[in-house]
């Protein structure tokens, strides 16, 4: 006996198929260039926890080297000036909004001037009433620990937001190194220092290494690409099986 087989054969033209092909590339490229992102991010935090567990240095040494300063341990000797800080607005903490503490940190080897991050601090309900962020610094010398970060960064900005505002304690809602010179009337260099959770007259400091986007959202957005690679697939061969059964 003879056994009949009924094959269904896709039936597409050759634009459609051109595209389909084009579409599918495309949405496939995408998804793995997501995923080379992610690896990239991975070894980029791995890279920076790395330098964190570092020795931990003297500025003026490392300043000296020749190597990527960010998140490299310091020690830094002066004094601060506890009548020119800054504020820095829009920052939260725990869904609260406040402000980061910066202050100037004057070394005592050549009078640079570092900008300390010192905490978070709350925002009052009050906007016009500024937190007491006012302390008895050491008298003398003294040496204190943090580790080096670019300063906070925002993704839109907006004219007019790097300008320092009148008075003491200066709000700011964003710092362009060039501004603050301005403001305090003598150059500072381009990194903030953030306080070591264990130094004294700090505020909320829970530093972590920062990514615009973690590993995760990249594979994620990865995920989204391959599905829609799939789905692409299965409507293609769909829509051709649909036109081969109408004719």
């Amino acid at each position: 006996m003879k056994q009949s087989f009924n094959v269904y054969r896709c039936k597409i033209s050759l634009l459609p198929l051109l595209i389909f092909i084009c579409l599918l590339a495309l949405l496939l490229r995408l998804g793995f260039w997501q995923l080379s992102r992610a690896e990239e991010k991975r070894d980029f935090l791995a890279n920076q926890q790395e330098k964190m567990q570092r020795e931990t240095l003297p500025i003026a040494k490392l300043l000296a080297g020749n190597q990527e300063l960010r998140y490299r341990r310091v020690l830094l000797e002066g004094h601060y000036d506890v009548e020119h800080q800054f504020l820095l607005d829009n920052q939260f903490h725990n869904g609260k909004v406040g402000y980061f503490v910066l202050t100037p940190f004057i070394l005592a080897a050549d009078g640079q001037v570092v900008m300390v991050n010192r905490g978070w601090v709350v925002m009052n309900k009050d906007r016009n009433k500024l937190p007491d962020i006012d302390f008895k610094p050491v008298q003398g010398m003294q040496t204190i620990a943090g580790i080096i970060n670019y300063f906070p960064q925002v993704g839109l900005i907006l004219e007019g937001a790097d300008e320092p505002g009148n008075g003491w304690p200066s709000v700011v809602q964003l710092i362009n190194p060039l501004k603050i010179k301005q403001k305090l009337q003598q150059p500072i260099l381009d990194f903030q220092v953030q306080l070591s959770t264990e130094q004294p007259s700090g505020y909320v400091r829970e530093w972590k290494i920062n990514t615009r986007m973690p590993p995760e959202k990249h594979v994620a957005y990865a995920f989204q690409w391959f599905a829609l690679a799939v789905t692409l697939t299965f409507l293609a061969f769909w829509l051709s099986y649909k036109a081969y059964k109408n004719d």
